[in-house]
């Protein structure tokens, strides 16, 4: 993650766990922080985009495919502050088998992955974010 997207190596987030259905990261506070002293949308948004794209990796990787993940858009809400440390979990759709089979088949698909912080064990934030993955073409194309 830190090689690919240079900027979650300065936001400090670190992958926590990843069971082949979700993937769990985690930042620091501090260096995503608002003047509320309490974590800034904008990071929680990052973090949150860039729990999904790496599940999205995970989940590639197991499969043996290599593909370009991008994010289409994203539904974001904010229900309260996040004011310890930042814990975003991201799990793959029930459907998830399809979009793989979908993306063997035709080259591409498109899913929507939910990842959500807590804040003292109550739903802090949640980004639904549509994926598009796409196989990168092979060495002789």
């Amino acid at each position: 993650m830190h090689s690919l997207t240079p900027i979650s190596k300065v936001m400090g987030i670190s992958v926590v766990s990843y069971d082949r259905e979700s993937l769990t990261v985690a930042a620091p506070l501090a260096p995503n922080i608002n003047p509320h002293q309490s974590a800034f949308g904008g990071s929680l948004f990052s973090i949150a985009a860039l729990a999904g794209w790496g599940l999205m990796q995970m989940k590639l990787s197991e499969l043996l495919l290599d593909c370009n993940t991008v994010v289409m858009s994203g539904e974001v809400s904010y229900e309260r502050p996040v004011l310890e440390q930042l814990l975003c979990v991201c799990r793959l759709p029930n459907d998830s088998a399809k979009v793989f089979e979908t993306l063997v088949r035709e080259g591409a698909a498109s899913t929507t992955l939910t990842s959500v912080f807590k804040s003292n064990n109550k739903n802090a934030m949640r980004l639904a974010a549509k994926y598009h993955v796409k196989k990168k073409p092979g060495p002789d194309k």
